[in-house]
């Protein structure tokens, strides 16, 4: 039988350090503050505590499940929360709360990201091999070895790049192809650079040509210039250049198919050459 208790807000730390959701918290508390306003704290939604780890803490207790409940609850001024205190060590606190939030709305890929890492690197710390610390940081997470092995190479790519998978900018493949290509960069300043400079030449192209520029970016090292991306994809996609005219009162609808297509601020003849492509490609 799980023992729900009323425990004050001002106990719990909202910060917690186990709690695997770090985006979209905002968002998630203003659902909430709405749903509570209206219906009340529900007791079935009680959240999950454990004994704060820090013991020079000021919070007597540390959130594991739960967080944006704390915190809306917090910000409406209830100074109290219904919840289950369960005596947790780092991982299964971990795990719990990966559970949790993956059940009720999927991870965004940077949290995603940040935990397959967290313990993927714990592990080779350890000394375990590249694949056993895939399978035990999968094991924490509920994914198999390969899943993990997939999201790894994203831990070099800032976190707003990451969340362009989540926003539908950027395709997983993508974001795939420019972390493997940006591997071997010696310093920060410079892997940020190359990162960016890559996603700005990727984003714009159509299907056909981001599908060749993913294979052109597993072919080169990371010294390479824009420049010599653009020849490698100009080798594996061969072209046909010609002319179009179109009315001037077209234009705006022209931008706005652009817009539409993801390709905002680009030149208008590129725009016609993807309108072009997407309209061939289609069976």
């Amino acid at each position: 039988m799980v023992d729900i208790k009323g425990i004050a807000t001002a106990s719990i730390d909202p910060e917690s350090t186990v709690n695997v959701r770090k985006n979209q918290v905002e968002e998630g508390v203003e659902k909430l503050k709405s749903s509570i306003k209206k219906h009340g704290f529900l007791e079935e939604c009680q959240i999950v505590i454990r004994r704060h780890p820090d013991s020079s803490s000021e919070y007597e207790y540390e959130i594991v499940v739960g967080q944006c409940r704390l915190k809306a609850c917090l910000e409406l001024g209830l100074e109290e929360i219904p919840a289950v205190v369960k005596d947790l060590n780092d991982d299964d606190a971990i795990s719990l709360s990966w559970a949790e939030n993956e059940s009720r709305s999927e991870l965004m890929m940077v949290d995603k990201v940040y935990w397959a890492d967290f313990y993927f690197q714990k592990y080779r710390k350890q000394g375990k091999n590249k694949g056993e610390s895939a399978r035990r940081a999968g094991k924490h997470l509920g994914k198999e070895a390969q899943t993990i092995k997939r999201w790894l190479p994203l831990a070099i790519l800032p976190d707003d790049v990451i969340r362009m998978v989540d926003d539908k900018k950027l395709f997983i493949e993508d974001a795939e192809a420019i972390a493997l290509s940006c591997v071997d960069t010696e310093s920060d300043e410079e892997l940020e650079q190359k990162i960016r400079e890559r996603v700005e030449w990727i984003k714009p192209l159509d299907k056909r040509h981001k599908e060749a520029a993913r294979k052109v970016l597993k072919d080169v090292r990371v010294q390479a210039s824009i420049d010599d991306l653009d020849k490698k994809l100009a080798d594996k996609v061969k072209t046909l250049t010609f002319e179009v005219t179109i009315a001037e009162d077209m234009r705006p609808r022209l931008i706005k198919w652009g817009d539409d297509a993801g390709l905002i601020g680009a030149a208008e003849g590129f725009i016609i050459s993807n309108m072009v492509a997407t309209i061939l490609s289609r069976k």
